[in-house]
């Protein structure tokens, strides 16, 4: 299947290249990457200068410069108006990440053994200091998703759907996959979680910031929820109910305690993004950068391998189909 990929980023000169450098490191047979695409939001670093870098002498690879930063739907709606129509598959994913070889392979083969499941998620795994507090609170937060997306998928960091589902988001709203996991099941299909497709992330590192960043998160979904009755599967009480006891017991006194916190944090986070939702409204499409999850290990974290940077090229025409996929999981629908 042919796959374009979009990354949309906002001042990530520290962190473009490494992402750049794993998509280019991708080991594919059933996925053919026949373009990548940088959307340099109103970046005032040198983001499109390194993405400029990593592109040269890859036909393949392009950097869009938008001069004034309008919020990351606005970027993917730039790039669906100009990518390749030969697409059937798009691949949008946050510009600090790192990945594994196969992330690609295992989107990409999920929604192809599932003709059903329209948009597929990868698994984010932080590679925060677990001796921390708020380090383990992020790595405990991102654990409930698993456990929440093994159950009903939540989209997060990486996301894959197909390309003929989605022309347009709206832009008041600040939950990328949200919206287009709500766009996705209003035409029919499913949401599929590929859990051995990891990805590294950096989560906040102080707790003003993680703080922040949780009440934006819960005032996007609660937007999306008022404005056009969906409702993400992290807002199920429910299941976050099942997920936490599930974490709680699979963690030591130390791990409960960070549990605790997050939860707790969680809840004060909601209720203020709740507010936010009702009072702000859809105004606000741009966010604070947090500066400390703008770090990603060098070192070898989750099966995430990070080499020296070596000439590889994008396919600009896509070459015979190879068989033995990986394989995969799709959830179920909520």
């Amino acid at each position: 299947m042919n796959v374009s990929i979009v990354v949309p980023a906002y001042n990530e000169a520290s962190t473009i290249r490494r992402l750049l450098t794993t998509l280019l490191d991708q080991e594919t047979r059933q996925a053919r990457i026949v373009e990548i695409v940088v959307v340099a939001s109103g970046c005032t670093d040198d983001t499109a200068d390194v993405a400029r870098d990593v592109a040269r002498g890859r036909p393949g690879m392009h950097v869009h410069v938008q001069e004034r930063r309008e919020g990351k739907v606005a970027a993917l709606n730039a790039y669906l108006k100009m990518r390749d129509p030969r697409a059937e598959v798009i691949i949008s994913c946050s510009a600090d990440l790192a990945l594994q070889r196969d992330v690609v392979e295992k989107l990409v083969c999920s929604l192809r053994d599932n003709p059903d499941v329209g948009m597929v998620g990868g698994r984010p795994v932080p590679d925060n200091a677990p001796d921390e507090l708020v380090g383990r609170m992020v790595s405990l937060l991102w654990e409930l998703h698993h456990r929440v997306s093994l159950e009903v998928p939540k989209m997060g960091e990486i996301v894959a759907f197909r390309a003929h589902l989605v022309e347009y988001v709206s832009e008041l709203s600040v939950v990328d996959e949200a919206s287009i996991e709500d766009i996705v099941r209003a035409k029919g299909y499913r949401l599929g979680y590929v859990p051995d497709a990891r990805v590294q992330n950096h989560g906040p590192e102080t707790l003003q910031e993680y703080f922040e960043q949780r009440r934006r998160i819960a005032r996007g979904h609660y937007w999306l929820e008022f404005a056009f009755g969906y409702e993400v599967a992290t807002l199920d009480r429910g299941l976050l109910v099942r997920a936490a006891a599930e974490t709680a017991r699979a963690h030591d006194r130390h791990g409960k305690l960070a549990l605790a916190a997050a939860i707790g944090t969680e809840l004060v986070a909601r209720a203020a993004g709740f507010w936010d939702a009702r009072v702000v409204g859809g105004k606000h499409r741009t966010w604070r950068v947090l500066a400390s999850t703008k770090k990603l290990s060098r070192g070898d974290t989750n099966g995430v391998t990070h080499e020296k940077e070596r000439p590889r090229r994008v396919s600009a025409r896509p070459g015979p189909l190879e068989a033995s996929p990986p394989s995969t999981r799709a959830g179920r629908a909520p």
